[in-house]
């Protein structure tokens, strides 16, 4: 081989791994480029056999278990652990992943590459990784300029396409990942990559937060309040306060709980800036004719603060799975899946971990006689409603979700009630009733009761500001003890 040619093929490798360092002019010289592809776009579709179906459940829950993230287990590690497996299961041969972090995408993974070749830090809305982290759509390149080539040993191999995904959650960008293709990329492995960005989009934000709490941990440990420990709060409290921001995306807005209840009140009062209580409201229609069916939950996870903020992340997840993507509208049965898949993302057949949560969830269907039949199944919560002007109470099973492991033999109950128009029901953590006062004596579950056997006389703002101003009286300035959630809604 000539000097000439050697220097050519070298400066060929240069361009393959530094390719996310380039603008996106002088990355990308291409045939063909697709930027949320359509299904003229996508590689051919063709209907998968039933083989082919099981096979591909087989990779998803090879691909959920290879992402689980291990105790103290850094984001870089968890990345390049995930691409070692995926990028040759889909046919690619060099990719990179980014996390999201403020307004950059900082590198935490690679795949056959240098990554001290490679730009670690890319602004949003930069270049094509950039773009697609701010825009929150696929990118496609097909048939990239022949010079594009990786060489190894023994031959020069030209990309035939570049697919650039955004990892979501919640609609919010998490990451981007970016695998490059010496062959058309197949229908299965696009769609595959498409449908696992949801999961991948998850665990970013669950590292994300990891990265947080042990931040927090850190700065607990100072005994000094220096600048630089006040700085250092500042930038976690911050980062806290968007670790917020994201857990209140993934619940109900009040608009939404307005356009789904004729009305109601919450009280939702978190003890720290993240909260380990979660509500949960979503609506189905369980056939084509039939008028859409009210799923609504209250959970309280195990412990409060960071910890129950990624406990409440994996409870949302799952229902969100189980309900809106799996089509199960059974109470009893939710909750059966739920504990099965809480212990199966927390690995509690593996280990010492134990945390878990408490539900309240009811169903509400609205019946053609213009009453409601309600469903309820609880895992350690009950259910209060008030019909005929007067309080009831229906008690949960005594098991909660997750927990001590129990594989596959843990069941609940179904119990049902029909009430009218003007009837309310009540779902709620144990926050409100074991808040303390200066005393730290509890308010209690009789105080509690008493008030939302009282407060139904009035309207449902009247009810709310009376449950505020007791909980204020009895509390008087008192240090939370655990968050609270509280949902009134009448029908």
């Amino acid at each position: 081989m000539s000097t000439t040619e050697s220097k050519k093929k070298e400066s060929n490798i240069s361009k393959v791994r530094n390719l996310t360092a380039h603008k996106r002019e002088a990355q990308f010289p291409f045939s063909t480029i697709y930027k949320n592809p359509t299904k003229n776009t996508q590689p051919k579709k063709t209907a998968p056999t039933p083989e082919e179906d099981l096979s591909f459940y087989k990779h998803w829950a090879h691909f959920a278990d290879i992402m689980q993230i291990q105790p103290e287990q850094k984001s870089e590690d968890w990345a390049n652990h995930l691409l070692r497996h995926l990028v040759p299961f889909v046919k690619g041969f060099q990719a990179t992943l980014y996390i999201k972090k403020g307004e950059q995408l900082q590198l935490i993974g690679g795949y056959a590459l240098n990554l001290n070749e490679i730009k670690s830090i890319i602004n949003i809305g930069e270049n094509t990784i950039g773009q697609v982290a701010k825009c929150k759509e696929v990118l496609h390149i097909v048939n990239p300029q022949s010079s594009f080539t990786n060489v190894n040993a023994t031959q020069s191999v030209p990309i035939q396409g570049i697919l650039t995904l955004p990892a979501l959650y919640q609609n919010q960008t998490q990451g981007v990942l970016e695998i490059l293709f010496y062959q058309p990329i197949c229908e299965k492995h696009y769609q595959f990559l498409t449908q696992i960005m949801g999961n991948i989009g998850t665990n970013l934000c669950l590292l994300a937060n990891a990265q947080l709490q042990q931040k927090n941990e850190e700065l607990n440990q100072q005994l000094c309040a220096s600048e630089e420990f006040r700085k250092l709060h500042s930038y976690i409290t911050e980062g806290l306060s968007y670790a917020s921001h994201i857990q209140s995306a993934m619940m109900p807005s009040k608009l939404n709980l307005k356009n789904t209840f004729q009305d109601h009140f919450l009280i939702y009062d978190p003890k720290d800036i993240v909260s380990g209580d979660f509500y949960w409201v979503t609506q189905v229609s369980e056939t084509p004719q039939s008028t859409k069916t009210t799923f609504v939950a209250v959970v309280d996870c195990t412990g409060h603060g960071v910890p129950g903020a990624f406990v409440s992340i994996i409870g949302v997840t799952l229902l969100n799975e189980i309900v809106n993507q799996k089509g199960i509208t059974d109470p009893a049965l939710i909750l059966k899946m739920l504990n099965n898949g809480v212990q199966m993302r927390l690995k509690q057949s593996q280990g010492n971990n134990k945390d878990g949560m408490d539900v309240c969830l009811c169903k509400i269907e609205h019946q053609i006689d213009g009453r409601f039949l309600v469903t309820f199944a609880g895992a350690k919560r009950p259910l209060y409603y008030i019909q005929d002007r007067l309080l009831h109470k229906i008690k949960g099973d005594r098991h909660g979700i997750g927990g001590d492991f129990n594989p596959g033999n843990q069941s609940f109950t179904n119990q049902q009630i029909t009430l009218s128009s003007g009837d309310r029901l009540f779902l709620s953590s144990d926050g409100y009733k074991d808040a303390a006062n200066l005393r730290r004596k509890s308010l209690g579950l009789k105080k509690l009761e008493n008030l939302l056997r009282q407060g139904n006389k009035g309207s449902m703002n009247q009810h709310y500001q009376a449950l505020r101003q007791a909980l204020k009286l009895h509390q008087q300035g008192t240090t939370q003890r655990d968050d609270i959630t509280l949902l009134g809604i009448q029908l």
